[in-house]
């Protein structure tokens, strides 16, 4: 796969350093993999499913078509993680104001098949709105999840008490097609709706490759805390780690000795040519 180097986001390239050095890209037990499986959908049109809404009603993605969605995956047994990332949702839905509904929905996807009923689904939506009107809270039939979820890169995995997953809310843009992953537990509203709105500036004909914003500088540093930390399944949370700082910097200096080698030589010449022109000039 060729990668423009030029206009690569700095938020790509942090997050594909480790992917690019990782030993197995398809054993997904690290946050590195889950990364990767999730940034590699990015610009992927997801399909329609027939989903099931909380009130028992047959529900598709294109019930919401023509506008950007907002999406995130839950367990409803879960306790304090999925909850976290719902309401920090609810939050960017309240700060949107009437935006939401005119200019955009959400849907929030039950994954956990074997308990998340419409049932259950309602109940946990009720946590956080009191309108489903605009704001989806459904579940589907195993092979339905398992092609939801491969769509939009969604890692999940049982374990005992629960499940590990990547924690996310994605942007779909207008057009159905995935825009951007924003990772975390406790976002704020901005990090959620300065991509959503980014994405209809982008599909209006805003170029995509820009975005050098105060918001993407934050990610930059968002996205490092997070693969600068080891989740601790006992108490939910993440702890930082020194050794996956140090990862994280030795695999920083392999990337960059590789860019420099493939740009030493252009550098150089550039260079020389800047200082030929200026001693040209002073004759």
């Amino acid at each position: 796969m060729n990668i423009n180097r030029i206009t690569l986001p700095l938020t790509t390239l942090i997050l594909l350093i480790p992917l690019a050095v990782s030993s197995s890209t398809q054993d997904i037990t690290s946050k590195q993999d889950a990364f990767k499986l999730a940034n590699s959908v990015i610009g992927k049109k997801i399909g329609d499913y027939r989903l099931t809404d909380q009130d028992g009603k047959s529900f598709g993605l294109k019930d919401f078509a023509g506008k950007p969605i907002i999406i995130n995956f839950v367990y409803t047994d879960c306790g304090h993680i999925c909850p976290t990332i719902t309401m920090s949702l609810g939050k960017a839905i309240k700060e949107a104001g009437k935006d939401f509904g005119t200019t955009f929905n959400a849907v929030t996807i039950g994954f956990d098949i074997d308990n998340d009923t419409p049932h259950r689904m309602n109940e946990y939506g009720r946590s956080f709105t009191d309108d489903f009107g605009n704001w989806k809270f459904v579940t589907a039939d195993k092979e339905t999840m398992r092609r939801i979820t491969d769509d939009f890169g969604f890692f999940y995995k049982k374990i005992p008490g629960g499940f590990d997953h990547l924690n996310a809310v994605t942007i779909v843009d207008s057009k159905g097609s995935i825009y951007k992953h924003v990772y975390g537990i406790n976002l704020s509203p901005r990090e959620i709706l300065d991509p959503l709105y980014q994405s209809m500036k982008t599909v209006e004909g805003e170029s995509a490759g820009k975005r050098y914003s105060d918001l993407e500088f934050y990610e930059i540093f968002t996205s490092i805390k997070l693969l600068c930390y080891d989740y601790d399944e006992s108490t939910g949370t993440y702890k930082f780690s020194y050794t996956l700082l140090i990862l994280r910097l030795v695999e920083l200096i392999i990337v960059l000795g590789i860019i420099y080698s493939i740009w030493a030589k252009g550098i150089k010449s550039l260079f020389l040519r800047i200082f030929r022109k200026k001693a040209l000039s002073h004759k």
